[in-house]
């Protein structure tokens, strides 16, 4: 393929990448962390949860430099993300290219631009999208930094420190670059690391001072490892844990089939078998050509690199993160993508260049038609919270209507501050408040996501259910609302 041909594809892709965001960016802000952020555009507040610990103030100065210049807030807090996305699918594509080849470049592209979990999170309103995007240009700078002047080192560190910036939780997989960073450039890279952390975390120590600092921190930490953070130390089922991780990966990262989740068309669903088909034999084709040392010494950097950031990372996000939320998933699918990317390179190698391009083409198509359904329901149709807030304004008195719920409570406090809309921390509390609210004549609504409903089970009349397919909102993507019917007083008998 000449130069000039695979510029022409890039940016197509480049363009395709884009669009595809554009059409999955939501109408409404869909959950606790994008209010977290929406209420950051207006000052930035981690004691207020404005937005929560750690602050992500990279992400955060981003957004409010899009508002300031006058995007709404879903646009503000969903800007960085994608057009960061855009840069990284184009800066990808060209630093592969000398490793890979052009086809291995291009289906590395393809499935940065057109995957479903990129593209659904890089459209979303939170740091997801933007932290992926910083993670991709830090992986390239890795890439070529022991081929480059030792600035290009330097730059990797800044953009490492950067995106740990955006996205903390992304640490493991930073970490693991670092592993792979030329032995030669370590200490440039380290000198970049910290001028892109010190840029950051001075100004987040300045405007939270030092002690306050510490302690929204410990606290956070602590709640994440123990008590709502979704770790193995809260969940430690590992069936339940391997079930989320292979959906988040699969399902919802690469968009494959998954037992139990429906409703794709026929031509979906060939998509989805030929996706993973392909994806498959390129990783098969890699394997193979690692077990007999037939890498070529790129392919073989390319590989690692894929390796260093994703095995890390996929062991923390096992261990320590909610597998309720795919958005964990991202850099695993990152990585996979690079070592797909490196599988069909070693494809192209043995078949004439018109095949190798038709695997392109073939894995685009797939993975287009994957991610159209989900990314075109994300922007079309409000997320399951947000259509419960709008129901119950629109069918609800505020005066004298209580709602006990999950995380949606801070949308109906942004959207709908009028109605009170509780979220109590454990089961006991719900039961003792809404039997204390209903007997004083309250009329009171409890949603499934209201941390023990399932005890209040005799006394709930379903009222209306918002759902959406669990592979665009893998987390609260069924919320039914009920109705609480207190339990009618004992009737006693006169006794003659």
């Amino acid at each position: 393929m000449t130069s000039r041909a695979f510029a022409g594809a890039l940016a197509l892709l480049v363009g395709a990448g884009g669009a595809a965001r554009l059409l999955a960016l939501p109408r409404l802000l869909p959950d606790l962390d994008a209010v977290n952020f929406a209420r950051s555009l207006n000052g930035f507040d981690l004691a207020a949860q404005a937005p929560h610990f750690p602050g992500y103030p990279v992400y955060v100065a981003m957004a409010r430099l899009a508002s300031a210049a006058g995007a709404s807030e879903v646009v503000a807090l969903a800007l960085p993300g994608l057009v960061l996305g855009v840069v990284a699918i184009g800066a990808l594509g060209l630093v592969l290219r000398p490793y890979l080849g052009a086809v291995g470049a291009l289906v590395a592209a393809v499935l940065l631009a057109l995957l479903p979990l990129p593209v659904l999170f890089g459209a979303t309103p939170g740091s997801d999208g933007t932290g992926l995007a910083l993670l991709v240009l830090a992986a390239c700078a890795v890439l070529v930094a022991g081929d480059s002047a030792p600035r290009v080192a330097v730059l990797a560190g800044v953009l490492a420190g950067v995106a740990l910036g955006a996205r903390p939780s992304f640490l493991p997989a930073l970490l693991g670059l670092a592993l792979v960073v030329p032995r030669g450039r370590r200490l440039a890279a380290l000198a970049g690391g910290g001028l892109g952390v010190g840029g950051w975390l001075v100004p987040l120590v300045a405007l939270t001072g030092p002690a306050e600092l510490l302690r929204i921190g410990s606290g956070f930490l602590l709640g994440h490892a123990g008590k709502w953070g979704g770790t193995v130390a809260v969940r430690p089922e590992l069936g339940w844990r391997l079930e989320n991780f292979g959906f988040d990966i699969l399902a919802a990262g690469l968009g494959l089939p998954w037992p139990g989740v429906d409703g794709d068309s026929v031509a979906v669903l060939a998509a989805r078998l030929l996706l993973a088909l392909g994806l498959a034999g390129a990783l098969v084709a890699l394997a193979h050509a690692a077990l007999r040392e037939s890498l070529s010494a790129s392919e073989h950097r390319v590989t690692l690199l894929a390796l260093a950031l994703g095995v890390p990372y996929g062991a923390w996000m096992f261990l320590g993160q909610n597998l309720l939320k795919a958005r964990h998933a991202l850099p695993v699918v990152l990585a996979l993508a690079l070592l797909v990317a490196v599988g069909v390179a070693v494809l192209a190698r043995a078949c004439p260049s018109r095949v190798s391009l038709s695997l392109v083409g073939a894995v685009a198509v797939s993975t287009a038609a994957v991610m159209l359904p989900v990314g075109l329901e994300q922007g079309r149709e409000p997320s399951p919270a947000a259509r419960l807030v709008a129901h119950v304004s629109s069918t609800l008195s505020p005066s004298g209507t209580l709602l006990f719920t999950g995380e949606e409570a801070r949308l109906f406090e942004h959207y709908v501050p009028y109605f009170r809309a509780g979220r109590p921390a454990s089961g006991e509390q719900l039961r003792r408040e809404v039997e204390r609210v209903a007997a004083a004549g309250a009329d009171v609504y409890v949603t499934s996501t209201a941390p023990g409903a399932e005890a209040l089970a005799p006394h709930l009349e379903p009222v209306s259910r918002f759902a959406c397919d669990r592979r665009v909102r893998s987390h609260a993507h069924d919320i039914v609302l009920f109705h609480y019917r207190p339990a009618p007083p004992a009737s006693s008998e006169k006794v003659l």
